[in-house]
């Protein structure tokens, strides 16, 4: 067991907003800038208890990954956790971290490396037959983080891939569309589904496909396409389950912007979920983890009983760690 038609929704009622910049395709999304920083290393990263008032619930606490990396998303199956990082802006090479945790605060890692992949904004896997593939952006072209394709790949201890996984997928806009650029995937709770993030004229474009035997999709056959306005901060990933699709998006807290990047405006912590099969609609700002250090969001799981896992990185820009809770 794992983790966990043309549809637009109109600007107005989500009253969303927001300018995206330009990737290969008019009107694409660029990845999220990366800020270089020399910072100082928090001695004792610690995850804060929650109050019983907060909107979260502590899941797994702190996780120490590989230094002067960023953490972009995460994602899990019945045996383990899997983070993924950027080793360096604009290059596109990538760790994964596989952890097994052995109670709060206790776990073994291993990691594996891929190189020209992305920018590695999303994280998801799929499980069939026992076996859990990893699916996220691939493909970059060389000097850049802008991954072209979505693959998807067993965990292999130590080994490194280049450009793609086994198995990977240009994606065309819509059935008879060109290739579109700054792809990432999803998979539903199941299994069953793979939905494809991209951006194009300002807006968002959810692809989603049926997914066979873990990795297969027709490319060319999507079973739903939604067009969505842009989130108004900082997105940081996405998920999907049955008919509803999961944003999440927001920035560090203020505090580290004031004394690292001033140019940067603080933006909450937002979810926004929408059903594309009844057109119901939801946003969500999420004000648990107030005493975590750091505090960006990075990433969000839709899970089967129809709650919401979110990801919080901790510590500093250039020693981050992972924090794990549940929406409530």
């Amino acid at each position: 067991m794992k983790k966990r038609k043309w549809i637009a929704f109109s600007f107005a009622a989500l009253c969303l907003g927001g300018a995206l910049g330009l990737g290969l395709l008019p009107g694409t999304e660029a990845p999220e800038t990366q800020v270089e920083a020399k910072s100082k290393v928090v001695k004792k990263d610690k995850t804060p208890k929650e109050p019983k008032s907060s909107d979260l619930t502590v899941v797994q606490t702190v996780t120490k990954l590989a230094s002067r990396r960023w953490i972009q998303s995460f994602t899990y199956d019945s045996r383990y956790y899997y983070f993924i990082q950027m080793t360096k802006p604009s290059v596109g090479n990538l760790r994964i971290t596989r952890v097994k945790y052995k109670g709060l605060g206790k776990y073994t890692t291993a990691k594996m490396d891929l190189r020209g992949f992305g920018h590695a904004t999303n994280l998801d896997c799929s499980v069939y037959n026992g076996k859990t593939y990893l699916w996220t952006g691939s493909n970059a072209a060389k000097g850049s983080d802008v991954s072209r394709a979505v693959s998807c790949f067993t965990f292999q201890k130590n080994r490194i891939l280049k450009k793609n996984g086994s198995v990977y997928y240009k994606i065309p806009k819509g059935t008879t569309g060109k290739y579109v650029t700054n792809v990432y995937p999803a998979v539903s709770a199941d299994s069953s589904k793979l939905g494809v993030r991209f951006t194009y004229q300002g807006k968002q474009y959810f692809q989603i496909y049926e997914l066979m035997n873990g990795t297969r999709i027709n490319v060319r056959n999507p079973i739903e396409q939604i067009v969505l306005p842009a989130t108004t901060g900082d997105f940081q990933g996405f998920d999907i389950d049955g008919t509803k699709i999961c944003t999440i998006e927001g920035s560090p807290r203020k505090s580290f912007l004031k004394g690292y990047d001033r140019t940067r405006k603080y933006q909450p912590t937002i979810i926004r979920t929408w059903d594309y099969g009844t057109g119901a609609m939801s946003r969500k700002v999420i004000k648990g983890a107030a005493r975590l250090s750091f505090r960006e969001p990075e990433g969000v799981k839709l899970m089967e009983n129809g709650k919401m896992r979110i990801m919080y990185v901790s510590n500093t820009l250039t020693n981050q760690s992972c924090n794990i809770y549940d929406v409530k």
